[in-house]
């Protein structure tokens, strides 16, 4: 049953950035603030319904303990969204698949994580193609070399601050020993800011979603991640957490068609093979993990 929940969260994060990209004709604050307040308002009610003992858990010394951690996870997703609006989805999301090495330079930097040669030779493939992908020019089309340039540091920002996210995040489901715990305060924290931000700047408008231009798909967007978010946790339940996270690394092959498809987004077949090849290492490098993992249990 793990591997059909870990399927589904994997076909329908590819959807993501998708739905994203569709509302990304408006200023990417107000997307992040309502993206922000519906994702966790609908986190805070499903988890309340399935783990119901949580609501009576939750402690302000942990909420504080957590603070840093959703606070760099909310830059990075406005990072993704400003990246989305500014440049091509399989372009940007494809370079955000990056922040792997982020994450496991800070687990092998703080956590004292051992690495091998072949994870350093993949992870240094990675980052070039990465970096081609980001320099290299599509000539069959033209481009507002302002906006290239935004998404491709937006894009970055994602890889930090997802990067650093992913890091803390196994800390503290580490610490607390449960991923919904976790979750909740997340959501928890992130309402109580949205409220703080709206008292000190006054700017309530930022939560009028009738403001918001195609907001069916932001709607949609914040229904497939926490769809996709909730059926990750489902698999890891059962499933190993290294070969869920292999399987889930796919979703870029679904982002990368449905930008095709859907978005008819135009890429030279270079790009597609810098794609391909960045999922290769990510895939790689999952697989290498996974393998340490399985000899160490």
């Amino acid at each position: 049953m793990w591997l059909y929940y870990c399927l589904l969260s994997t076909v329908i994060w590819g959807f993501v950035a998708i739905a994203i990209k569709k509302c990304a004709n408006n200023e990417p604050k107000r997307i992040a603030i309502m993206g922000m307040l519906l994702y966790h308002c609908m986190m805070i009610a499903v988890i309340s319904i399935i783990s119901p003992q949580i609501i009576v858990s939750l402690k302000l010394l942990d909420m504080i303990q957590l603070l840093p951690g959703i606070v760099i996870q909310s830059m990075g997703f406005y990072c993704t969204i400003a990246a989305i609006k500014y440049g091509k989805v399989a372009i940007t999301t494809s370079i955000q698949k990056t922040q792997v090495i982020v994450t496991a330079l800070l687990g092998i930097i703080v956590l004292g994580e051992k690495f091998t040669i072949l994870q350093l030779i993949v992870s240094g493939i990675l980052v070039t193609l990465s970096i081609l992908l980001a320099k290299e020019k599509n000539t069959e089309e033209v481009v507002d070399k302002t906006a290239r340039k935004k998404a491709i540091l937006y894009s970055w920002g994602v890889v930090v601050c997802y990067g650093i996210s992913d890091f803390m995040n196994k800390i503290y489901i580490t610490k607390f020993q449960s991923p919904l715990y976790v979750t909740f305060n997340y959501a928890v924290i992130v309402l109580i800011g949205i409220l703080v931000y709206g008292l000190i700047t006054k700017q309530w408008n930022y939560l009028d979603i009738k403001q918001i231009k195609a907001k069916n798909y932001l709607i949609v967007q914040s229904l497939l991640d926490v769809s996709s978010s909730l059926f990750n946790r489902f698999a890891l339940l059962e499933g190993n957490v290294s070969v869920v996270s292999i399987i889930t690394t796919s979703s870029i092959i679904i982002t990368m068609l449905a930008s095709r498809w859907i978005l008819k987004e135009k890429i030279s077949a270079k790009k597609y093979g810098m794609i391909l090849g960045i999922f290769i290492c990510v895939l790689m490098l999952a697989c290498i993990e996974s393998y340490f993992v399985g000899k160490i249990n």
